[in-house]
């Protein structure tokens, strides 16, 4: 089709030599004007670089080159999302060892200039159409990496680049940051998760993208990222991913998988207390953790054992150790039963979840509820003590042999005998212990099971250290 002077052609049926092209489709990716060093330029030249697409199959890579104002300007205009025509752009064979650019289907690539070719918003009819095709992978969904993949093999992946299938689970505040020469930026961290993990930071420098991510949804937004960095972040003291020029972001991918890790993270605690509550009552038998340790051994365990990130064991583990009960203050002020969601397992106010990431939060309806204990404990051997150890649910009516119900109904003079059934007393207390992590810096206990212990097994099976 021609018009005023140019035919409109789609992106597979380009070929080097073709002039009067006009090109329509939508932009997936976007990159910041850059100055070009280069002896003999004056400073003020630069390139900029989007990739546009105009089919499922079909999308390609468009090199602007122009003084830093023109390119500038022109960035301004146009976003990631927008349908655009370009006009008289010079078609040439795509430079296959580029890692600078996206990757794309053409084998082609577009060049445009102050002097030659053009850009300008689509105004046809047919914008919807191209508008659906950002929510199309670029790249094939099954070749991806998974979290825990990163967080196991990051040394080996090194300064690679990765493809992921992750949902949002929390937008941090974005940050604007002066270089040395001077230039602002603005970025931002978005933590991801998978089925393998849930917690993965994402550093995003395109300042496109930092924008796009006001809109993302905890627990709702799938990404596709093609093409991340992994690298070792010393102040985090973990693995990353980081955009880089050729990285694309795809929004809630149009593809089954994404539906399913979306309905995934929905469902799935990411509180660390959450996490340890479910973790807690999955322990159906508490008689079966065995291993003995002190608590010293319970916080070396904790602690990473590397520079590399990897700490030898799983994200969570259990103990058994013989200590006394120190704090236990079943007969004070502080709420001992509280009423939670059973979505998210947090508390509720007035019968009604609060909490913005939860399916049924925010105030929105009333959910399920349940009524528990929620109690706070400390335990303390001939090492160390441990603080704040969490016992609630199924574990505090198996170590307080009354339910949450019961126990609200008792006499002030009740709960200080029971109180004192197991305060300083020498126990074998079960625990479990979630390891510390980003989102939550400090490990994570709940004691599953406690009772007065025998002093001739005590003796015989306290480690000395």
């Amino acid at each position: 089709m021609s018009l005023g002077g140019v035919t409109r052609v789609s992106i597979n049926a380009l070929k080097p030599g073709l002039t009067d092209n006009l090109i329509v489709g939508v932009i997936i990716g976007r990159q910041t004007p850059r100055k070009i060093k280069k002896e003999g330029l004056d400073g003020q030249r630069a390139v900029w670089d989007i990739t546009v697409r105009d089919s499922l199959e079909d999308f390609i890579n468009v090199t602007f080159w122009g003084s830093l104002p023109h390119l500038n300007g022109l960035a301004d205009l146009f976003h990631v999302g927008d349908v655009v025509d370009i006009i008289n752009a010079k078609i040439s064979v795509r430079t296959t060892n580029d890692n600078f650019r996206p990757f794309v289907s053409s084998p082609f690539q577009l060049t445009m200039s102050d002097s030659n070719g053009k850009i300008i918003h689509h105004e046809g009819d047919d914008c919807t159409t191209f508008f659906e095709l950002k929510n199309y992978p670029t790249k094939p969904i099954t070749n991806i990496f998974t979290i825990a993949d990163i967080h196991s093999k990051g040394a080996h992946i090194g300064n690679e680049t990765v493809d992921l299938l992750v949902a949002v689970r929390s937008v941090d505040p974005m940050r604007t940051i002066t270089t040395k020469d001077g230039r602002k930026m603005i970025n931002r961290v978005v933590i991801v998760m998978d089925y393998t993990s849930d917690e993965l930071p994402f550093q995003i420098w395109n300042s496109d993208i930092v924008q796009l991510a006001d809109s993302w949804k905890p627990r709702d937004t799938v990404l596709f990222l093609a093409d991340v960095r992994i690298e070792w972040n010393l102040y985090k003291r973990c693995f990353i991913a980081v955009d880089r020029s050729s990285t694309i972001i795809t929004e809630n991918p149009n593809v089954a998988e994404a539906e399913a890790l979306r309905n995934y993270a929905w469902n799935t605690p990411t509180h660390a207390n959450a996490i340890l509550d479910k973790l807690a009552n999955s322990i159906v038998d508490p008689a079966s953790v065995r291993q003995v340790m002190t608590i010293q051994q319970v916080l070396d365990r904790c602690k990473f054992n590397s520079e590399d990130g990897s700490s030898g064991d799983d994200s969570q583990f259990t103990a058994l150790i013989y200590c006394l009960i120190t704090h236990m203050d079943l007969d004070g002020s502080a709420p001992m039963v509280v009423t939670k969601c059973n979505s998210c397992e947090l508390p509720v106010e007035n019968e009604l979840c609060m909490n913005s990431e939860c399916r049924v939060g925010n105030g929105s309806f009333r959910g399920s509820i349940e009524t528990s204990f929620d109690l706070r404990v400390s335990l303390t051997d001939h090492t160390g003590s441990l603080e704040f150890c969490r016992l609630n649910g199924l574990s505090a009516e198996r170590v307080l042999k009354c339910t949450a119900k019961q126990f609200s109904s008792m006499s002030l003079e009740n709960k200080t005998q029971l109180k004192w059934t197991l305060l300083l007393e020498r126990c074998a207390a079960r625990i479990l212990i979630l390891r510390p992590s980003i989102c939550n810096p400090r490990p994570s206990i709940c004691l599953l099971s406690c009772c007065v212990s025998d002093p001739t097994e005590a003796a015989a099976r306290i480690p000395l250290s």
